[in-house]
Protein backbone atom coordinates (compact mmCIF):
# COMPACT_ATOMS: atom_id res chain seq x y z
CA UNK A 1 0.00 0.00 0.00
CA UNK A 2 1.83 3.14 -0.78
CA UNK A 3 1.34 6.09 1.92
CA UNK A 4 1.09 8.67 -0.95
CA UNK A 5 0.41 8.30 -4.70
CA UNK A 6 0.21 11.55 -6.84
CA UNK A 7 -1.74 12.03 -9.52
CA UNK A 8 0.36 14.91 -11.13
CA UNK A 9 -1.50 17.64 -13.40
CA UNK A 10 -0.49 16.71 -17.05
CA UNK A 11 -0.68 21.08 -18.21
CA UNK A 12 2.15 20.83 -21.12
CA UNK A 13 3.35 24.51 -21.55
CA UNK A 14 1.04 26.63 -23.24
CA UNK A 15 3.65 28.00 -25.80
CA UNK A 16 5.70 25.26 -25.84
CA UNK A 17 18.59 23.66 1.70
CA UNK A 18 19.20 25.20 -0.84
CA UNK A 19 20.62 24.37 -4.44
CA UNK A 20 23.33 25.49 -6.19
CA UNK A 21 26.23 23.54 -8.25
CA UNK A 22 29.65 22.52 -7.53
CA UNK A 23 32.28 23.65 -9.90
CA UNK A 24 31.90 25.69 -13.21
CA UNK A 25 27.82 25.83 -13.92
CA UNK A 26 26.87 26.01 -17.35
CA UNK A 27 25.56 29.45 -18.01
CA UNK A 28 22.02 29.79 -19.50
CA UNK A 29 22.61 29.37 -23.59
CA UNK A 30 20.15 32.48 -24.07
CA UNK A 31 21.53 34.77 -21.44
CA UNK A 32 20.19 35.39 -18.46
CA UNK A 33 16.87 37.40 -18.58
CA UNK A 34 17.19 41.76 -17.05
CA UNK A 35 15.37 41.78 -13.96
CA UNK A 36 12.87 44.23 -15.38
CA UNK A 37 10.54 41.78 -17.26
CA UNK A 38 9.57 39.02 -14.15
CA UNK A 39 6.72 36.61 -13.81
CA UNK A 40 4.05 39.07 -12.14
CA UNK A 41 4.12 36.75 -9.19
CA UNK A 42 7.74 36.96 -8.56
CA UNK A 43 6.87 40.58 -7.19
CA UNK A 44 4.88 38.58 -4.46
CA UNK A 45 7.20 36.28 -3.26
CA UNK A 46 10.32 36.88 -1.61
CA UNK A 47 13.13 37.90 -2.91
CA UNK A 48 11.68 40.06 -5.20
CA UNK A 49 15.15 39.98 -7.26
CA UNK A 50 15.21 36.65 -7.99
CA UNK A 51 14.93 37.24 -11.54
CA UNK A 52 18.29 39.15 -11.87
CA UNK A 53 20.21 37.01 -9.89
CA UNK A 54 22.44 34.44 -12.18
CA UNK A 55 23.39 31.17 -11.26
CA UNK A 56 25.61 30.73 -8.67
CA UNK A 57 27.94 28.27 -8.86
CA UNK A 58 29.10 27.53 -5.04
CA UNK A 59 29.88 24.21 -3.36
CA UNK A 60 27.04 21.97 -2.22
CA UNK A 61 24.17 20.21 -4.05
CA UNK A 62 25.15 18.65 -7.64
CA UNK A 63 22.49 17.93 -10.19
CA UNK A 64 22.17 14.46 -11.46
CA UNK A 65 22.68 14.48 -15.08
CA UNK A 66 23.93 11.08 -16.64
CA UNK A 67 21.46 8.68 -14.08
CA UNK A 68 22.83 4.99 -13.79
CA UNK A 69 20.16 2.28 -12.37
CA UNK A 70 20.39 -1.21 -11.15
CA UNK A 71 17.67 -3.94 -9.73
CA UNK A 72 19.41 -2.49 -6.09
CA UNK A 73 22.50 -1.68 -4.14
CA UNK A 74 23.47 -5.10 -2.83
CA UNK A 75 27.16 -5.25 -2.96
CA UNK A 76 27.81 -1.61 -3.37
CA UNK A 77 29.90 0.80 -0.82
CA UNK A 78 28.12 4.18 -0.99
CA UNK A 79 28.74 7.29 0.52
CA UNK A 80 28.09 7.54 4.25
CA UNK A 81 25.65 10.54 3.74
CA UNK A 82 22.86 7.99 2.22
CA UNK A 83 22.61 6.79 5.51
CA UNK A 84 19.18 7.99 6.91
CA UNK A 85 17.45 6.77 9.83
CA UNK A 86 17.85 3.44 11.35
CA UNK A 87 20.11 2.32 8.49
CA UNK A 88 22.83 0.37 9.91
CA UNK A 89 25.03 1.51 6.98
CA UNK A 90 24.80 3.94 4.09
CA UNK A 91 22.85 1.74 1.58
CA UNK A 92 19.19 0.69 0.28
CA UNK A 93 16.88 -1.04 2.52
CA UNK A 94 13.54 -2.28 2.88
CA UNK A 95 11.99 0.88 4.74
CA UNK A 96 14.26 3.51 2.73
CA UNK A 97 11.96 5.73 1.23
CA UNK A 98 11.71 6.39 -2.55
CA UNK A 99 9.96 7.99 -5.29
CA UNK A 100 8.50 5.93 -7.59
CA UNK A 101 7.65 6.52 -11.34
CA UNK A 102 5.97 4.52 -14.24
CA UNK A 103 6.33 5.44 -17.59
CA UNK A 104 5.69 3.18 -20.85
CA UNK A 105 5.45 -0.26 -18.81
CA UNK A 106 8.89 0.86 -17.07
CA UNK A 107 9.14 1.53 -13.12
CA UNK A 108 12.01 3.35 -11.62
CA UNK A 109 12.65 4.04 -7.91
CA UNK A 110 14.45 7.42 -6.93
CA UNK A 111 15.82 6.99 -3.20
CA UNK A 112 14.84 10.13 -1.10
CA UNK A 113 18.13 10.27 0.45
CA UNK A 114 19.92 10.35 -3.09
CA UNK A 115 17.49 13.47 -4.03
CA UNK A 116 18.08 15.02 -0.38
CA UNK A 117 21.48 15.82 -2.00
CA UNK A 118 21.54 16.17 -4.88
CA UNK A 119 17.77 17.48 -5.61
CA UNK A 120 17.49 17.05 -8.76
CA UNK A 121 17.64 13.94 -11.08
CA UNK A 122 17.82 14.67 -14.77
CA UNK A 123 16.78 10.89 -16.85
CA UNK A 124 14.15 8.91 -19.43
CA UNK A 125 11.79 6.76 -18.37
CA UNK A 126 10.12 4.58 -20.73
CA UNK A 127 10.95 6.64 -23.66
CA UNK A 128 10.03 9.72 -22.16
CA UNK A 129 12.31 12.62 -20.39
CA UNK A 130 11.96 13.57 -17.00
CA UNK A 131 12.99 14.94 -14.05
CA UNK A 132 12.59 14.18 -10.44
CA UNK A 133 13.16 17.45 -7.66
CA UNK A 134 13.26 17.18 -3.96
CA UNK A 135 13.68 20.20 -1.77
CA UNK A 136 15.08 19.51 1.27
CA UNK A 137 13.88 23.05 3.13
CA UNK A 138 10.09 22.82 1.83
CA UNK A 139 9.90 18.89 2.14
CA UNK A 140 8.45 18.89 -1.51
CA UNK A 141 9.15 17.02 -4.79
CA UNK A 142 8.10 17.36 -8.34
CA UNK A 143 8.10 14.96 -11.18
CA UNK A 144 7.77 16.55 -14.61
CA UNK A 145 8.64 16.36 -18.33
CA UNK A 146 12.04 17.78 -18.48
CA UNK A 147 10.82 19.53 -21.68
CA UNK A 148 10.85 23.04 -22.95
CA UNK A 149 9.72 24.82 -25.84
CA UNK A 150 8.89 21.05 -27.23
CA UNK A 151 12.20 20.02 -26.97
CA UNK A 152 14.15 17.53 -23.99
CA UNK A 153 16.50 19.34 -21.89
CA UNK A 154 18.31 18.99 -18.76
CA UNK A 155 16.96 20.92 -15.34
CA UNK A 156 20.03 22.09 -13.02
CA UNK A 157 19.47 23.68 -9.62
CA UNK A 158 20.27 27.66 -9.76
CA UNK A 159 21.64 28.32 -6.49
CA UNK A 160 19.14 30.61 -5.59
CA UNK A 161 16.21 30.38 -3.56
CA UNK A 162 12.50 31.79 -3.59
CA UNK A 163 9.19 31.66 -1.42
CA UNK A 164 6.01 32.14 -4.13
CA UNK A 165 3.48 33.38 -2.29
CA UNK A 166 1.59 31.05 0.71
CA UNK A 167 -1.53 30.76 -1.33
CA UNK A 168 0.31 29.82 -4.70
CA UNK A 169 2.32 27.38 -2.88
CA UNK A 170 -0.61 25.28 -1.01
CA UNK A 171 -2.57 25.49 -3.90
CA UNK A 172 0.12 23.97 -5.98
CA UNK A 173 0.23 21.22 -3.94
CA UNK A 174 -3.53 20.53 -3.28
CA UNK A 175 -3.73 20.89 -6.77
CA UNK A 176 -1.44 17.94 -7.39
CA UNK A 177 1.37 19.77 -9.03
CA UNK A 178 3.75 19.31 -5.83
CA UNK A 179 3.84 16.48 -2.96
CA UNK A 180 5.20 16.62 0.60
CA UNK A 181 7.85 13.96 1.35
CA UNK A 182 10.18 13.07 3.93
CA UNK A 183 13.68 11.48 3.78
CA UNK A 184 12.99 9.77 7.74
CA UNK A 185 9.22 9.28 7.43
CA UNK A 186 8.14 9.32 3.82
CA UNK A 187 4.37 11.21 4.13
CA UNK A 188 5.12 15.00 5.34
CA UNK A 189 3.99 18.16 4.90
CA UNK A 190 5.71 20.81 2.68
CA UNK A 191 6.37 24.06 3.66
CA UNK A 192 5.96 27.24 2.01
CA UNK A 193 9.92 28.34 2.55
CA UNK A 194 12.94 29.36 0.67
CA UNK A 195 11.92 27.00 -2.61
CA UNK A 196 15.00 25.90 -4.81
CA UNK A 197 14.97 27.06 -8.14
CA UNK A 198 15.79 25.08 -11.66
CA UNK A 199 16.66 26.42 -14.83
CA UNK A 200 16.98 24.74 -18.06
CA UNK A 201 19.74 24.69 -20.41
CA UNK A 202 17.64 25.49 -23.27
CA UNK A 203 16.49 28.80 -22.46
CA UNK A 204 18.33 29.87 -19.25
CA UNK A 205 14.56 30.24 -17.71
CA UNK A 206 14.26 30.06 -13.81
CA UNK A 207 11.50 27.77 -12.70
CA UNK A 208 9.38 27.70 -9.07
CA UNK A 209 9.82 23.71 -7.73
CA UNK A 210 7.08 24.64 -5.55
CA UNK A 211 4.81 26.14 -8.35
CA UNK A 212 6.20 24.08 -11.17
CA UNK A 213 6.30 27.20 -13.48
CA UNK A 214 8.32 29.26 -14.88
CA UNK A 215 9.00 32.64 -12.68
CA UNK A 216 11.89 34.16 -15.26
CA UNK A 217 13.00 34.54 -19.07
CA UNK A 218 11.52 33.43 -21.79
CA UNK A 219 9.22 30.74 -19.93
CA UNK A 220 7.75 33.21 -17.71
CA UNK A 221 4.33 31.71 -16.75
CA UNK A 222 4.50 28.09 -18.43
CA UNK A 223 3.47 25.15 -16.73
CA UNK A 224 5.61 22.18 -16.85
CA UNK A 225 3.97 18.92 -17.58
CA UNK A 226 3.75 17.01 -14.17
CA UNK A 227 4.10 13.29 -14.40
CA UNK A 228 2.12 10.56 -11.69
CA UNK A 229 4.50 9.80 -8.58
CA UNK A 230 4.37 7.78 -5.56
CA UNK A 231 6.36 7.80 -2.42
CA UNK A 232 6.73 5.09 -0.50
CA UNK A 233 9.08 2.29 0.86
CA UNK A 234 11.85 0.03 -1.51
CA UNK A 235 9.87 -3.21 -0.48
CA UNK A 236 6.10 -1.85 -0.97
CA UNK A 237 7.50 -0.15 -4.38
CA UNK A 238 9.59 -3.24 -4.87
CA UNK A 239 6.89 -5.87 -4.53
CA UNK A 240 4.33 -4.12 -6.82
CA UNK A 241 7.15 -3.48 -9.60
CA UNK A 242 9.04 -6.60 -9.72
CA UNK A 243 10.89 -5.35 -12.45
CA UNK A 244 11.61 -2.14 -11.13
CA UNK A 245 15.26 -0.57 -10.93
CA UNK A 246 16.39 1.73 -8.80
CA UNK A 247 18.53 4.97 -9.22
CA UNK A 248 22.20 4.51 -7.95
CA UNK A 249 24.37 7.69 -5.94
CA UNK A 250 27.15 8.66 -7.06
CA UNK A 251 29.82 8.14 -8.45
CA UNK A 252 27.60 5.51 -10.93
CA UNK A 253 25.39 8.05 -11.44
CA UNK A 254 27.43 11.49 -12.74
CA UNK A 255 26.60 15.06 -11.96
CA UNK A 256 27.34 18.42 -12.70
Amino acid sequence: MYRRTFLGVASAAAAGLAGCTEGGVRPPKAGFPAPGNPDPVVAQGFPKTVCGAPPNPVDGVRAIVDPAVASGWAGRRVDAKYRFGDDPEPGLYDGSFVVGVERGGAARAYPLSVLWWHEVVNDSLGGDPLFVSYCPMCQSGLVAERVVDGAPTTFLVSGQLWQPPATRGFTSAAEGRVFGASVLTGDAELRNAANLVLYDEATGSYWSQLLATGICGPQSGEELAVLPSSVTTWAEWRADHPDTDVLLPPPWSETT
